[in-house]
């Protein structure tokens, strides 16, 4: 068995509000598991310490991991990066979305080994980056700070100021599929595709 990673740990974001789905999604069963709990078994095959990012964490005290809720309200994405950072582990940290059912241990493994020197590994598919399948070291704290400072939401505003190593499409497509490893379920309908 593949030891635990135990110098960073995992974190879940579950804040969203679900609108687009129109109910609480993270709680809802695929294949009777609940999206939640599907991310949360595929990180514990990987990481110690696994925690939850979400204002409204009473709902998740049955799965028995930590949480915790936004140090800077409705900042969206970058808000549950910034809370993560600041309770990440001095090895940094991975960060999940909660509503992505078919994640990769395989993969992720396979993207901590290519942290050494980068304070950020990420996942660049189509022209976008998946910000929220990625690793961050503690070096991104400040540069995270500062851009809440200045009212500024989008992830990718810190990356001129950090280490970046993109992970591209070819190399993911060496270990899972990315078309299925990166979705995310946003309306109930995309549940009808699988």
């Amino acid at each position: 068995m593949t030891p635990l990673l135990d110098s960073i740990n995992a974190f879940i974001i579950a804040g969203g509000r679900s609108r687009r789905f129109g109910r609480d999604k993270a709680l809802f069963p695929v294949d009777g598991v609940p999206l939640i709990q599907r991310v949360l078994s595929v990180l514990g095959e990987i990481f110690e310490e696994i925690s939850i990012i979400a204002d409204d964490y009473g709902r998740f005290s049955d799965l028995g991991v930590p949480c915790h809720a936004d140090m800077v309200k409705g900042w969206g994405p970058l808000g549950g990066i910034h809370t993560a950072l600041h309770h990440a582990r001095p090895g940094g940290c991975f960060i999940a979305a909660c509503d992505m059912p078919f994640l990769s241990a395989q993969l992720i493994r396979a993207m901590a080994d290519l942290s050494a020197g980068s304070d950020v590994v990420i996942p660049f598919l189509n022209g976008n980056y998946e910000a929220l399948h990625a690793f961050y070291s503690t070096n991104c704290v400040g540069p995270v700070d500062r851009c809440i400072e200045l009212g500024e939401r989008r992830v990718i505003s810190f990356f001129d100021e950090v280490t970046v190593r993109r992970v591209e499409s070819a190399w993911i497509r060496e270990i899972a599929d990315p078309a299925r490893v990166f979705i995310n379920i946003n309306y109930l309908e995309d549940l009808e595709k699988f």
